[in-house]
């Protein structure tokens, strides 16, 4: 079953686009020509780099830049590039934290499973040393450990 937005910003002005947050992923969806040619790009939390906001000017749109490393290619910037207009400003701050949040998460997440598979890998060791567990057992706990 595919997963469901649990937040989406539309963005009218600019190159219009349409913004779905997921639980482990963003989705931008830049509307293309009578709404048939549309640019999608999903870019995982986990890849997100930085998040840049330039505000609007007096005559000039602002834009909110997802950087995932790759954003050198001046193709792969504007594909992940939101352009919004001083009345959007308030809507791309709470995106701009939104995203941040949910980045935020995902790395305590990583850190926790880190330490987690550490201990877990220290418990196997432990288990192995006492000869409880062969060599061939130990090194395949020890394996799936390690791949995930």
């Amino acid at each position: 079953m595919a997963e469901l937005a649990f937040k989406e910003y539309i963005f009218k002005k600019g190159n219009k686009v349409t913004v779905y947050l997921y639980q482990s992923s963003i989705e931008l969806v830049q509307q293309g020509l009578l709404g048939k040619f549309n640019k999608i790009n999903l870019i995982p939390y986990k890849n997100i780099v930085t998040i840049t906001l330039k505000k609007p000017g007096f005559a000039s749109n602002g834009e909110l830049v997802i950087d995932c490393g790759l954003n050198n290619n001046k193709k792969e910037k504007q594909k992940n590039t939101i352009d919004f207009t001083k009345h959007e400003l308030d809507q791309i701050i709470e995106l701009k934290k939104t995203i941040e949040n949910k980045i935020s998460d995902i790395k305590g997440q990583r850190v926790d499973s880190a330490i987690d598979n550490f201990e877990k890998l220290k418990k196997l060791k432990e288990l192995y040393d006492l000869d409880i567990l062969s060599e061939e057992e130990y090194e395949d706990q020890k394996e799936m450990l390690l791949e995930r």
